[in-house]
């Protein structure tokens, strides 16, 4: 559950079930495409995928921080310290992109679009 409204746009990030993280191929065409962009929420809030495979961004009021890969043809994510403590999770996520435009699903069947920019 998220708990603030301005962070809504971002369950489909914290919802997904754990899942072990691996390092991702850096040769994934997933990987390629996220690599470097941010997802961006309709209320602006971004987390930005580092080619790295650390994830940084958030807005004014807080800031999230963690790791990321690809794995099986999915977006995976750890959430970590600066994450607010309640949304804080691990999990991997369906990812279909189209043009500037990433929709993220969730095993539950929850999905959510953003911007990569």
């Amino acid at each position: 559950m998220c708990p603030l409204k301005t962070t809504a746009v971002l369950c489909t990030l914290l919802a997904a079930a754990p899942a072990a993280m691996a390092q991702s191929d850096s040769q994934d065409p997933l990987f390629q495409q996220l690599a470097g962009k941010s997802f961006v929420g309709e209320t602006g809030l971004a987390i930005k995928l580092e080619p790295d495979g650390t994830i940084s961004g958030g807005n004014d009021a807080m800031q999230f921080g963690g790791t990321w890969t690809v794995e099986d043809g999915k977006y995976c994510r750890t959430l970590t310290e600066p994450t607010p403590e309640p949304m804080r999770s691990s999990g991997c996520l369906d990812v279909m992109i189209d043009g500037d435009q990433a929709t993220l699903t969730s095993d539950d069947g929850t999905t959510r679009t953003y911007t990569l920019r």
